[in-house]
């Protein structure tokens, strides 16, 4: 319970510190990949799944996993549980997936951003170091 207090208050004092979720990646993607990185790409447009009636919370990049579980679940009514359970748990396998990829890019975003904020702080404390030697020459 302390480390979630404390994370908290550290949140609360250095907001400068922990990156937005709702904002999104401010770093280049790319970067730190010199092979380049596989795009995440979602296998439906945001037409295609209206078009299609998927919920607003399922449109995500397991849109399609949800699909195949609508189609069974119509299809199999009303004892779909038995027969669905390959499609729902594929869609849940890539629901899991999807969490922890967001986990992983927050926290890459957390650590670039302290890392710029370390580079910061050094640069400036060189250059105030530098100016003290140049007055002390003086």
């Amino acid at each position: 319970m302390g480390l979630n207090i404390s994370g908290s208050l550290d949140r609360a004092r250095h907001p400068e510190r922990y990156p937005e979720k709702a904002k999104g990646p401010t770093f280049d993607p790319m970067y730190g990949f010199p092979d380049g990185r596989k795009p995440k790409a979602a296998p439906y447009t945001q037409e295609e799944m209206q078009l299609l009636n998927i919920p607003l919370d399922k449109r995500d990049y397991c849109a399609h996993y949800f699909r195949a579980v609508m189609i069974c679940t119509q299809q199999y009514w009303p004892s779909q549980y038995g027969y669905c359970e390959p499609e729902r748990h594929a869609w849940e396998q890539c629901e899991i997936k999807n969490k922890i990829d967001d986990a992983k890019e927050y926290e890459r975003e957390l650590r670039l951003r302290r890392r710029r904020l370390r580079k910061e702080e050094k640069a400036q404390q060189t250059s105030t170091h530098n100016d003290e030697i140049a007055s002390n020459e003086e």
